[in-house]
C-alpha cells in the first residue's frame, strides 16, 4: 500500500518557463488561483439549469454542452496552440504538468517535443482519436516524456516526484499533478463525465473512487479530485482557455469553470453523479473475509450486462476493488468481515465475498442477487 499525502504548502515550487536557455517563473495567469467571477459566458448559455441539482443538473448540462463542433484529431493541434498560449509569449504554449513555456512549433513525438495529453486517459473507455478522444477541453500540451510517465494512470495523491516535472508525483497506479493545476485537472475530468453519457457511440464516462480502472470508462479518485477542485480554484488562464475553445473551436464550454459550485451539486456526495443511496464507508486495509450470504434471489452470469460480466471476470482473476467492512449490513446475511466492491455503471455494482462468491446489486444497494457463475 503506497503512502498518500497532500501537498498544499505555502511557497510550493513555482512553475518554470524556458527563456533563452534560462529558467524563469511563468506568468501568474498560468497557474495562480484568482477569483472565479470573470468567465465570459454568453447570455443564456446555461438557461434551464436554475434550481437543478444531482442527476437533473447533470442531464441538463449534458444537453447544453453536447451542442458542439467536433474537431478532427489534427485540428486539436491548432486548438491547443491557441487555448494554451503563453500570455507572455504568443509563440509558446504552457505545458500542463511541467509548467514550462515551450515553442508552439515543438509539437511532435520526439525528445524535447510536446504532444497531446488526454487528461481523461484515452484507454479509459477506448476514446480513440475522434469524439471524446479529440475534445479540446481535456487535451493539453505536455512534454512527451512526462506524458509517457503519466500514461493511463488515474489521479490520486502520493508517489515519487516526476523527473522533468517538479511538483508532480507518480507511483504504479496513479499520478498527482502539481498544485497549481490540480483544480484544472479535476474540472476537465468533471467535464468529461458530464459531456459523454453514451450517446452517439461514445462511451458513458463516469467517476469512481478507485485507481487501476484500466480499460473501463471510469476515472478516479473522485474524492481526491473534489479536494483538488476546492483547493485550487479557477484562475484566469483556465477562463481564457474555456473562452477560446468555445469561441474559436468547439462552441461549447466547460461548465465547472463557469460554475465551480456545480461540482459539489453533481459529484459532491461521492456518488459519481446523483445520490449514492447509502454506499458504506471504506476501511483502510482489511482483508476480505466475508462469508457466503444465503437466501438471495439468484441471477445467471449470462444475464448480466457485458460490463458486469467483465467486472465479475476481473474480480475472479484477483482484481482489487474497494474494500468495505460490512458493519452496516450492506450485504445481506453477511454479519461481519469485509467484502470487495466493484463499480460497473452509475447504479450497478459487483460484490465479491471472501470465499469466491459473487453478488450483484443493480440499484445502489436496494436489492441484492447471488450470481450463479455456472450459468
Amino acid at each position: 500500500m503506497r503512502t498518500r499525502t497532500t501537498r498544499w504548502a505555502v511557497g510550493a515550487l513555482s512553475a518554470l518557463t524556458v527563456t533563452a536557455g534560462l529558467l524563469a517563473p511563468i506568468p501568474a495567469a498560468a497557474g495562480t488561483p484568482t477569483s472565479p467571477e470573470a468567465a465570459d459566458v454568453p447570455a443564456g448559455y446555461y438557461d434551464g439549469t436554475d434550481g437543478l441539482t444531482g442527476d437533473e443538473l447533470k442531464t441538463a448540462l449534458n444537453d447544453i454542452i453536447s451542442e458542439s463542433n467536433q474537431l478532427s484529431y489534427d485540428e486539436v493541434w491548432d486548438a491547443i496552440k491557441a487555448a494554451d498560449e503563453d500570455p507572455n509569449n504568443p509563440d509558446n504554449v504552457v505545458l500542463l504538468y511541467s509548467g514550462e513555456s515551450r515553442s508552439k512549433d515543438a509539437n511532435g513525438g520526439g525528445s524535447g517535443d510536446w504532444n497531446r495529453e488526454h487528461v481523461w486517459a484515452k484507454s479509459h473507455g477506448d476514446l480513440g482519436t475522434s469524439g471524446p478522444g479529440a475534445d479540446a477541453h481535456h487535451l493539453r500540451p505536455t512534454d512527451v516524456q512526462v506524458n509517457s510517465i503519466r500514461g493511463n494512470k488515474d489521479f490520486d495523491n502520493g508517489g515519487e516526484e516526476v523527473e522533468g516535472a517538479p511538483g508532480n508525483f507518480t507511483d504504479d497506479d496513479s499520478f498527482e499533478p502539481r498544485d497549481e493545476v490540480k483544480g484544472d485537472v479535476a474540472r476537465m475530468i468533471f467535464y468529461m463525465a458530464v459531456r459523454y453519457e453514451g450517446e452517439g457511440g461514445a462511451p458513458d464516462l463516469e467517476l469512481n473512487d478507485e485507481v487501476n480502472n484500466g480499460s473501463q470508462p471510469f476515472m478516479g479518485r473522485e474524492s481526491v479530485l473534489l479536494e483538488w477542485h476546492e483547493a485550487d480554484p479557477v484562475d484566469d488562464f483556465e477562463r481564457q482557455r474555456n473562452d477560446v475553445i468555445h469561441d474559436e473551436f468547439q462552441q461549447n464550454r466547460n461548465p465547472f469553470i463557469d460554475h465551480p459550485e456545480w461540482a459539489a451539486e453533481i459529484f459532491g456526495n461521492g456518488g459519481g453523479g446523483g445520490d449514492d443511496g447509502g454506499s458504506p464507508d471504506p476501511e483502510p486495509e482489511p482483508d476480505p473475509t466475508c462469508g457466503e450470504a444465503t437466501g438471495l434471489e439468484t441471477v445467471a452470469l449470462s444475464d448480466l450486462s457485458a460490463d458486469a460480466r467483465q467486472t465479475v471476470s476481473d474480480a475472479q482473476d484477483g482484481a482489487s476493488g474497494e474494500t468495505y467492512e460490512n458493519r452496516e449490513g450492506v450485504l445481506p446475511e453477511c454479519e461481519d468481515g469485509h467484502y470487495q466492491l466493484f463499480h460497473v455503471g452509475s447504479q450497478d455494482r459487483v460484490i465479491a465475498g471472501g470465499d469466491g462468491e459473487i453478488y450483484y446489486t443493480p440499484d445502489l444497494y436496494e436489492t441484492f442477487q447471488a450470481v450463479d457463475l455456472d450459468s
